[in-house]
């Protein structure tokens, strides 16, 4: 099975084909990524509201169809809504903005 150190460099078709092959689970790739997340967002500060409990949540389920199946992504808040998260589209003008 891959670590983290092959993962990170691995394209989105590349891990939809290990989770595909059941050479990993969706809820290992997930906690891989959230591990790789946590070392490097101190220095870039690009995840600003992380969702692990609705990943969690959603990896461990049954995943939706579709050729990325069980592969994580990062949600811009730029007009991509989810309910009950913050959204700022970074603006300081939005603060405070929580979609329903």
């Amino acid at each position: 099975m891959p670590k983290l150190g092959d993962w990170a460099y691995m394209d989105a078709t590349a891990l939809a084909r290990l989770v595909r092959d059941k050479e990993v689970t969706p809820l290992e790739l997930l906690e891989e990524t959230i591990e790789r997340i946590e070392l490097v967002n101190p220095a870039i500060n690009a995840v600003v509201t992380p969702m692990y409990d609705q990943a969690r949540a959603v990896a461990s389920g049954p995943l939706p169809q579709g050729p990325f199946a069980g592969v994580p992504f990062l949600l811009k808040d730029l007009l991509a809504a989810y309910a009950g998260v913050p959204m700022t589209c970074g603006s300081s003008l939005l603060a405070g903005l929580v979609p329903d």
